[in-house]
């Protein structure tokens, strides 16, 4: 953490595009330096651009001179390297969004055997161009709309498992538009949905929110054709998004075959983190780290898994890691195996598990998966808690013959082989 009064991280991914900023701020006065970058921010490159908030005026006109955006802005505050943007106010610090929330992010999804009650006997609404629709919990829904083109339709919504209004506001953004990607689409438009607590939060959280969430669309190349806002009890905040995709090239979460691998793109462990850090028990740069993975769309991540024509595809959120690999199961007629010892962890997350730090979504996982859930005799616990842990914005699961999962694996920081598929009983997951 830097020890300046610069408060301001841009994130430009080269040594070189920060130089070019370096000295074009120099140039203008600005109390500007390049730096080692802190791992919480960056793992592209070593080097940052530091930078106080009261020249975020002048650095906006420098760098749009230069046509050299970065690609992370990171602001200090209470100590953590928070995502923001150079147009971000913060006067809105005053307020916990998290403190008027009993749950946060995808944790908040009601079980999946709770949901499966409530949806058991209600009529179907069917149509020959319905593609994909609830049968299989895919992660959207599909109309056919010519021979060449399909809609994807999804939806995703939550209260704030973080403080900050636009880190709240991006992550939310992040997470809805991910399933476009899981579907093997392109995010095309989205539509804001907000419940808002507007007297206990005043109208700047919600301009910084509204703002959070326009970037992740700015950065999927999505436009923004609209929303609808109320005003309720609860902050809640998310998408409803439009995508696209070719009716003969839609990814599903059924598909897999055993002998292939499973590997996971993102690292776990958001849920641990944000709840070490609602209970003041979690270091600034694990937040930070868990705000800078959840603010990281999924974009790249499909991109490369185009080219190695993946068998099932699916994005991890609050039913946890062991939950979607379970619907991938049973949507394939197969059974997983995951490997605890390979499951990539946040920093933090293991310790939040340690102490008892564990949300109350990863107990709701394992309650619903549990008729088809194996636990290893010695399995260690705090690695189960992981694979449980309800996540928001995780990363891609995907199913992919053995020989192409070394090549996704060393091109995509963060993604890990986590596991395998087998000829077992349909649905099955198994811990090891």
């Amino acid at each position: 953490m830097t020890t300046t009064s610069r408060d301001l991280l841009l994130v430009f991914g080269s040594v070189q595009r920060v130089m070019r900023a370096e000295r074009a701020a120099r140039d203008r006065g600005l109390d500007v330096d390049a730096a080692p970058a802190p791992r919480s921010v960056s793992s592209e490159c070593g080097v940052v651009l530091e930078a106080r908030s009261d020249d975020s005026a002048a650095l906006i006109d420098i760098l749009d001179t230069l046509k050299l955006a970065p690609k992370a802005v990171y602001r200090n505050q209470g100590g953590t390297w928070t995502p923001s943007t150079l147009r971000s106010t913060v006067a809105v610090d005053v307020v916990r969004l998290t403190e008027g929330s009993a749950y946060g992010g995808c944790g908040a999804k009601l079980s999946k055997g709770l949901l499966h009650t409530v949806l058991c006997g209600l009529p179907r609404l069917v149509s020959d161009d319905l593609i994909v629709g609830i049968e299989s919990a895919d992660d959207a829904g599909v109309v056919r709309i010519t021979d060449d083109i399909a809609i994807i339709h999804t939806t995703d919504f939550f209260p704030p498992m973080v403080d900050d209004p636009y880190t709240f506001g991006r992550i939310a953004a992040t997470n809805a538009l991910s399933d476009v990607w899981a579907m093997g689409g392109t995010p095309l438009a989205a539509m804001n949905l907000v419940s808002y607590p507007l007297k206990q939060l005043g109208r700047d959280a919600l301009k910084e929110i509204l703002r959070g969430g326009l970037e992740a669309m700015a950065e999927s190349g999505a436009v923004l054709a609209g929303g609808h806002t109320v005003e309720g009890q609860e902050l809640l905040y998310g998408l409803a998004v439009t995508g696209t995709v070719h009716p003969e090239k839609i990814w599903r979460n059924g598909g897999a075959v055993p002998g292939d691998v499973l590997v996971l793109t993102k690292p776990l462990g958001t849920g641990l983190v944000t709840t070490a850090a609602k209970g003041g028990m979690a270091k600034p740069d694990h937040v930070a780290t868990a705000m800078r993975w959840m603010t990281t769309l999924n974009r790249d991540a499909a991109e490369m898994l185009k080219d190695l024509e993946p068998h099932a595809v699916t994005d991890i959120t609050g039913f946890g890691l062991a939950g979607h690999a379970a619907e991938m199961a049973e949507a394939s007629g197969c059974a997983v195996e995951l490997d605890l010892a390979s499951l990539p962890a946040m920093p933090g997350a293991l310790d939040a598990a340690a102490v008892g730090l564990v949300p109350v979504g990863a107990g709701k996982n394992r309650t619903s998966i549990a008729a088809i859930l194996e636990i290893a005799d010695g399995a260690d616990e705090l690695l189960i808690d992981l694979a449980l842990d309800p996540q928001t914005s995780g990363g891609l699961l995907a199913a992919i013959p053995a020989d192409k999962a070394e090549a996704l694996v060393r091109r995509l920081p963060g993604a890990a082989v986590v596991g395998r598929v087998t000829d077992g009983p349909t649905g099955a997951v198994v811990l090891r």
